[in-house]
């Protein structure tokens, strides 16, 4: 009887530069903050007002913390999953043409300017940031060797 080779899924969390962390989570801490502030400074407040101040001082900022402290990467046996917060991505191995190197500060799923650009499918662009790259490109190298990965 032939034993089925298991393949795992490996997760590799983002990685974090410093100066983001402290930007993110020290506005998010001081919106929170003037939240409690207000709500306790007095004065009447109509629902309307009480809902938009929740809303903009407390829903919001956790939703944002939740995103980065939440983000991570799996390469599987058919797809590289990307996770931040209640958003995920999956890109199917075999469609990974390109991954490259780059510190490219568009708007993404990767909490570090040490990134990599993932082109697959059609032309689409995905920008995500492991802590280990090296284990990363090393773990997608043998799960896509048809991709060109610099």
């Amino acid at each position: 009887m032939k034993k089925r080779r298991q393949s795992k899924n490996v997760k590799f969390p983002s990685k974090v530069d410093m100066w983001l962390a402290v930007l993110i989570v020290g506005t998010m801490l001081l919106v929170i903050l003037e939240g409690l502030r207000t709500m306790f400074a007095g004065g009447l407040m109509s629902t309307g007002e009480r809902a938009v101040l929740f809303i903009v001082h407390f829903a919001v900022p956790c939703f944002i913390l939740w995103l980065f402290s939440s983000t991570y990467y799996v390469i599987g046996d058919k797809e590289l999953l990307i996770r931040y917060g209640p958003f995920r991505r999956a890109v199917p191995l075999d469609s990974i043409k390109t991954v490259r190197k780059t510190s490219n500060p568009a708007s993404s799923p990767a909490l570090s300017l040490k990134r990599l650009e993932i082109s697959y499918g059609n032309g689409s662009i995905v920008l995500i940031s492991p802590k280990d790259r090296d284990a990363f490109l090393t773990e997608l190298r043998r799960k896509c060797p048809g991709a060109f990965i610099e």
